[in-house]
């Protein structure tokens, strides 16, 4: 493409991506860019380049110019050639339009043509509303940024000015597909789930408060993580809204989860087993670990840990039990609520006893939901609280989004996992 014209711009650009150190020089050796250096007199760098500066009055005869150049292109003659004359297709006028760049907002004359089919490439460059621009957009907000963040930000990195509002429309995209996304179909059946919730501080009727964010973590058949969902709650972590919560997987296709790892809440097994009643539940030991430790002093916690460790890294549930047993004779009388929360919860901490070593790692600990929590907390931590329930649900699926992102990869040892469960839930797998 040649951009030739004895007034403004002489230049060549190639086929491909255009010589941007060629067309700048063309900017500023242009008799029209002689005329402005003349008439601005820049006396450093500074007067060069910012809004209303000596750069900006380039970029209104720069695009304009490239435009045209685009049209002659697109329509395969220069202006008044000969080689238009029944071409099918010829100029017709231009039309005023504002663009955003770096050097402020500019408007600038679009040439078209008379079949409408023009459409100046340069011109997605400037646009505020491109997919690059709201994907940025979408980053920011997913990592905690305000609205009057953003539109900061943009501000000062491009010199575009947007309101918040403007953001708003934009994050507010997300809230169909977040919806669309938490209604999804779900597989009829899960290998494993992980069931927890953290709490963040969200305004609702004009008051701050933590609200309860509970989320489920699978592992499907095929070996690979998916949050199925995110579910938020006003009155915190409760058994009963974790009911409704199994009520929505089922409602949403799930059939069957073979071992579902919890915390110590009361009546979660309950609230299972009320919904999917063959499932196996495994209260999490590092929660236990840590909820007998509440009861210990400072002084006595090293030692009582050397007498709780051989419980739960036994071979066998027999033998754990044994030294459950043992460690309980030495310190009961000082501590029983701390030996309380293992022997009242036996039957749930001692169930990945059952199970091959690879999949003791999978069930004994909540940890694969504990870190994806982590990934929620980066997204959410850099805000006091969230303005609304919507907003805050919106920047969690935006984490489900890049966290999963990330998950394509089948479990390690899935095949032997796998083999393992087919033959322990016969008929189920």
């Amino acid at each position: 493409m040649t951009l030739k014209n004895s007034t403004k711009l002489d230049v060549q650009i190639g086929d491909d991506e255009p010589d941007l150190v060629e067309l700048f020089r063309a900017m500023f050796n242009s008799e029209i860019g002689k005329e402005i250096i003349k008439k601005s007199n820049p006396k450093s760098l500074d007067d060069l380049v910012g809004k209303g500066k000596v750069m900006a009055q380039f970029l209104k005869p720069f695009i304009e110019e490239i435009s045209k150049a685009e049209l002659s292109e697109h329509l395969g003659y220069e202006k008044h050639s000969i080689d238009g004359y029944n071409s099918g297709n010829s100029r017709n006028g231009s039309y005023n339009r504002n663009v955003n760049t770096s050097e402020g907002p500019v408007e600038i004359l679009v040439p078209r043509d008379r079949n409408g089919e023009f459409k100046p490439h340069l011109l997605d460059a400037f646009k505020r509303n491109s997919p690059e621009f709201e994907a940025k957009i979408m980053a920011l907000y997913a990592r905690g940024a305000t609205t009057k963040d953003i539109a900061d930000l943009v501000e000062e990195t491009y010199g575009v000015e947007i309101s918040e509002s403007f953001v708003s429309d934009i994050t507010d995209k997300v809230l169909d597909l977040q919806k669309e996304w938490q209604s999804r179909e779900l597989l009829t059946t899960y290998a494993f789930a992980y069931l927890d919730a953290i709490h963040i501080p969200t305004r609702i009727d004009g008051k701050v408060g933590k609200r309860a964010l509970h989320v489920v973590l699978a592992y499907d058949l095929e070996g690979h993580k998916e949050v199925l969902g995110h579910y938020l709650s006003h009155e915190g972590e409760g058994a009963k809204f974790w009911l409704s919560v199994l009520q929505d997987l089922q409602n949403r296709g799930v059939n069957d989860i073979l071992i579902i790892s919890v915390d110590g809440l009361n009546g979660f097994k309950e609230a299972i087993e009320s919904v999917f009643p063959e499932t196996l539940v495994q209260r999490c030991v590092i929660h236990a670990i840590r909820n007998s430790l509440k009861y210990v002093t400072m002084k006595d916690r090293k030692a009582f840990m050397e007498g709780l460790k051989p419980v739960y890294r036994a071979t066998t549930r027999e033998e754990a039990y044994a030294k459950l047993e043992a460690l309980s004779k030495l310190w009961n009388d000082k501590y029983p609520m701390a030996l309380r929360v293992w022997f009242d919860n036996w039957e749930e901490l001692s169930l990945y006893f059952d199970f091959s070593p690879p999949i003791r790692k999978m069930i004994y600990t909540t940890n694969p939901i504990e870190s994806y929590n982590s990934i929620l907390r980066k997204y959410t931590r850099n805000r006091k609280s969230f303005p609304t329930e919507e907003s805050l649900l919106k920047v969690a699926y935006l984490a489900a989004k890049t966290a999963s992102s990330k998950w394509g990869k089948q479990r390690a040892e899935w095949q032997l996992i796998l083999n393992q469960l087919a033959i322990q839930f016969e008929g189920r797998v």
